[in-house]
């Protein structure tokens, strides 16, 4: 056991001090921020009226909730020592669930290190695929190869 935790903290320490930097662009934050002023404001009645149609229109359609629940339960079925808990010691670490402008669902966990693994969810077929990023390392998302359907493991 002592002989496997040395590597792993010379690991940690090289992958701190690669993502540790002064430069701006890699401080700068992954998540857009909208300013409610800028927003215009739709009368009420309208914006009941178009809920309700979405509402009818994607009634079988994957939510976000239901995206994260179904997230969850593919990485417990694929490692049954799973657990989703985040460690409060102090470790910048969480999930986050998402819908972006194209309307594809994204369940993103962002682990202690920095790194982020994303998974894509289509909300209507369910399809899903999993991608990787790591600000300061690896710019670009890469695609791991993982895919599956969120709809099989929703439960």
């Amino acid at each position: 056991m002592r002989k496997s935790i040395v590597p792993v903290i010379l690991c940690v320490v090289a992958i701190l001090s690669a993502c540790g930097g002064s430069k701006a662009e890699e401080s700068a934050s992954i998540f857009e921020t909208v300013e409610a002023g800028n927003m215009e404001q739709e009368p009420v009645q309208q914006e009941t009226a178009q809920q309700t149609k979405v509402q009818d229109s994607s009634s079988d359609q994957i939510s976000n909730e239901q995206a994260y629940n179904a997230v969850m339960n593919y990485c417990k079925s694929i490692d049954p020592d799973f657990s989703a808990e985040i460690n409060t010691e102090g470790y910048n670490e969480y999930w986050d669930t998402t819908t972006d402008e194209s309307g594809e669902i994204l369940v993103i966990y962002r682990s202690y290190t920095g790194a982020q693994t994303r998974y894509h969810i289509d909300p209507v077929s369910g399809e899903a695929y999993v991608t990787e990023l790591v600000p300061g390392i690896i710019d670009e998302e890469q695609a791991t190869g993982e895919t599956f359907n969120a709809r099989e493991y929703l439960k």
